[in-house]
């Protein structure tokens, strides 16, 4: 039977979202007290407070997003590792219920919950309910997610350490970094998706994850997704073998399917009430 002791909470953390971490600690020592928490300091110009048990591992200079979060990961002695964003929470028993999902099946690579947005009180869009379903034949949920992301994997779901590093962690990005490393694990393995909410997600001003990415950030973001697939000896062959038609659906998808779903949805959103 899995405990606390067998996953880590990795948290990057810079300047000012020092502001915010105290909270992101605290909503892991009240889901699992005696989880080990690594937070790694991003060369951040604010002096971090004192976080009591937690491990602290200082970055010599301003590293991207993801070899931050990569330099935590080096740190995990755990068998299983979740990812928080330091202006984010866990949920009550959210650790708790992602670690009994992953450790009942040794297929699992990644055990995910639902979001809850901070501004509304209610479920986040993501991840989005279609993926749940897509997620019960693997094949096609791992092909799915290569052409467009379908799982957020920041602070809301739990995965191996070990499949995490043997696919090469992070990539060394700002932005779509999550994107690429569930790519990876989705070939290695089942992905589960739980209705049941897990993560607090904050939107806080500048918060990379709440700009607006233009059709031409979002097309690097799919070379990455693209890198990864070529030399990750994790994905099938055959997979490989199709880049080339995961990239003409990828950049379908950036130019003409995420503008449309846009549009439509700026349709069918409810009119502000005009005095």
């Amino acid at each position: 039977m899995s405990g606390p002791g067998d996953v880590t909470v990795v948290i990057p953390v810079w300047d000012r979202y020092v502001e915010f971490l105290p909270a992101a600690v605290e909503s892991v020592r009240r889901t699992a007290r005696d989880t080990p928490i690594v937070v790694v300091d991003n060369a951040s110009a604010v002096q971090l407070p004192a976080l009591g048990c937690c491990e602290i591992v200082k970055a010599p200079s301003r590293l991207s997003v993801g070899a931050a979060r990569n330099l935590g990961l080096e740190q995990v002695e755990s068998e299983y590792v979740v990812f928080l964003d330091a202006d984010d929470m866990l949920l009550d028993s959210a650790l708790e219920f992602m670690l009994s999902r992953i450790a009942a099946d040794p297929q699992v690579a990644i055990a995910a919950m639902s979001i809850l947005d901070g501004a509304t009180g209610e479920r986040h869009r993501t991840p989005r309910r279609f993926a749940m379903r897509v997620a019960r034949w693997r094949r096609s949920f791992a092909l799915a997610n290569s052409i467009w992301s379908l799982l957020p994997i920041q602070g809301c779901a739990i995965m191996r350490t070990e499949q995490a590093r043997d696919a090469g962690g992070y990539p060394d990005a700002d932005f779509g970094d999550d994107w690429v490393l569930g790519v990876s694990l989705a070939w290695r393995g089942r992905v589960e998706v739980s209705e049941r909410l897990g993560r607090y997600y904050r939107l806080t001003e500048g918060s990379i994850t709440g700009r607006i990415w233009d059709a031409q950030q979002l097309r690097g973001n799919a070379r990455l997704v693209r890198a990864r697939i070529r030399r990750d000896p994790g994905v099938p062959a055959w997979a490989r073998a199709l880049i080339p038609a995961i990239a003409l659906l990828q950049l379908f998808a950036i130019f003409l399917a995420r503008p449309a779903y846009g549009a439509i949805r700026a349709l069918c959103r409810p009119p502000s009430n005009v005095r």
